[in-house]
């Protein structure tokens, strides 16, 4: 666990989205059900998402979804959903498709627009980042 939490200290995305899984897991190594760490959770699966790792964007987005409150977490959810169903492939777009279009169910139209602004208001930024980086 050491190791881990060092290498997603120092931006590696695959450790981030690891340690986040690990702090939502809500079982302990006996397979015995324990609270889990949602907050932890989320800090790190949001480091990996904002990455770009394709599976951290759909987990995160499913937690944002999974959240009682209406706290503006589904418009969360679904800019993620978004986000993952343009880069995943495979098992993982679908995974991504049949959580947008659960979510979307409970949105409102504008909700959904808006959500979707910011989905590509943040692949700009990252398109623009990622050149200048380059």
């Amino acid at each position: 666990m050491k190791r881990l939490q060092l290498a997603a200290e120092k931006g590696d995305a695959g450790a981030q989205f690891n340690l986040g899984v690990m702090y939502d897991n809500r079982l302990d190594d006996n397979g015995h059900a324990i609270g889990g760490n949602r907050v932890e959770a989320m800090k790190w699966l949001l480091l990996a998402a904002e990455q770009g790792l394709t599976h951290a964007q759909i987990r995160l987005a499913e937690m944002y979804a999974e959240n009682d409150t209406p706290s503006g977490d589904d418009a969360e959810a679904c800019r993620w959903f978004l986000i993952a169903i343009k880069s995943a492939t495979g098992a993982y777009r679908q995974r991504a498709l049949n959580g947008y279009e659960t979510l979307t169910r409970r949105m409102t139209a504008a909700e959904i627009a808006a959500a979707a602004d910011r989905a590509r208001r943040w692949e700009a930024a990252r398109a623009l980042e990622q050149r200048k980086s380059a």
